[in-house]
């Protein structure tokens, strides 16, 4: 005897992650995080030529330059915009547009308020709370691109590119 399972839809489907995308992201997530440090203490260890230019690269250039310090923020921007195409794609065709706009706001206030505790919102008086910092502009970022990409046709988000 046999049973018979339904051919799976998108609704009971595991979720395929991107591995190159996933990979690019723990990548960038290391720098965040903190990975410059170990080339700056590298190079407090050895003053060899590698980690002396190693070293400068981790520095932010005041205007007469650009180091790879300086793309790891853009890089998490990018990758959070090609997440939104996979996600929102899923999210429109099981959830619907109502549904999927309550996660993009929900999404975007949790990690916007999110930012403001990590920079010490709770313990600092109002005026003293960092308002955008990287992760709120992280979240203000999403929020505006997914909203984009739910309403808007792709000639339409085009255009707002240009």
């Amino acid at each position: 005897m046999t049973t018979h399972t339904p051919p799976p839809t998108i609704a009971n489907e595991k979720p395929q992650r991107l591995l190159s995308l996933d990979a690019l992201r723990g990548f960038d997530m290391f720098w965040i995080l903190g990975g410059e440090m170990l080339i700056h203490n590298g190079a407090k260890l050895t003053q060899a030529m590698p980690m002396r230019v190693l070293r400068q690269q981790f520095n932010h250039k005041p205007w007469e330059g650009m180091a790879f310090y300086d793309l790891i923020f853009p890089l998490f921007v990018f990758l959070v915009g090609v997440s939104i195409v996979f996600s929102m794609t899923k999210h429109l065709a099981v959830d619907g547009r109502a549904k999927t706009v309550r996660k993009i706001i929900v999404r975007t206030i949790v990690l916007y308020l999110f930012g403001i505790l990590y920079y010490g919102g709770l313990s600092r008086h109002w005026h003293d709370i960092r308002l955008l910092g990287v992760l709120q502009r992280i979240a203000l970022c999403y929020g505006a691109t997914a909203l984009m990409f739910v309403f808007l046709s792709p000639r339409a988000i085009a255009g707002v590119a240009l």
